[in-house]
């Protein structure tokens, strides 16, 4: 006496990955303009034409920027495959594909539109004076960074897929007639036992 289980329709592959890869790179654009406003700028103190030495201190702007990245990036790969596990009709490998497409383009996304906000905020200085401090923009210059969102997502949907009662990674909710559970009434209080 099974019941078929009505499976809900399918999107097409295009489709499935152009909309997982557009919101995860916009959502990802915006984790980098965030990041393009938060990051710290280097000063450095010019000492001869097109040369600068970091002041004391000052070096370390470089490695907070890329921690800031990276806390970034492990957020956005934490958070857009939970998302995406919501769309039950497309579990799958089809949308594993998606979603790691989707993370490596909006890693790029992030680190151009961050490199391009830190440069609007700092902007190059020219032809500066020996002996003068000029700031210089944050920016993301290592590609290592850009697999860290990709490996995490990865790792989130490896989780949800493995933690999926079912084959085919649906989840659907059984009918309560279906449900063998035997209900007992409640207790009887204390006080129904006393005589009035």
């Amino acid at each position: 006496m099974s019941d078929v289980l009505e499976v809900p329709p399918r999107s097409s592959t295009v489709r499935v990955l152009s909309v997982v890869v557009g919101i995860s790179v916009a959502v990802s654009a915006l984790g980098g303009m965030l990041w393009g406003f938060l990051a710290p700028a280097q000063q450095l103190l010019v000492v001869a034409q097109d040369r600068g030495a970091a002041l004391t201190g000052e070096s370390l702007h470089s490695f907070d920027g890329l921690a800031m990245f990276s806390f970034l990036s492990l957020a956005l790969g934490l958070v857009l495959p939970i998302g995406w596990w919501l769309w039950r009709s497309e579990r799958g490998p089809r949308l594993f594909g998606a979603v790691f497409v989707g993370a490596l383009v909006g890693s790029v996304a992030a680190i151009l539109v961050g490199n391009g906000i830190a440069a609007l905020r700092f902007p190059k200085v020219t032809d500066p004076a020996v002996g003068s401090i000029v700031t210089v923009a944050p920016s993301i210059e290592t590609p290592q960074v850009l697999i860290v969102q990709a490996l995490m997502a990865s790792l989130v949907i490896m989780l949800l897929a493995a933690m999926n009662p079912n084959d085919n990674l649906q989840h659907t909710d059984p009918d309560p007639d279906d449900l063998d559970v035997e209900f007992f009434p409640p207790p009887p209080s204390f006080d129904s036992n006393r005589a009035d």
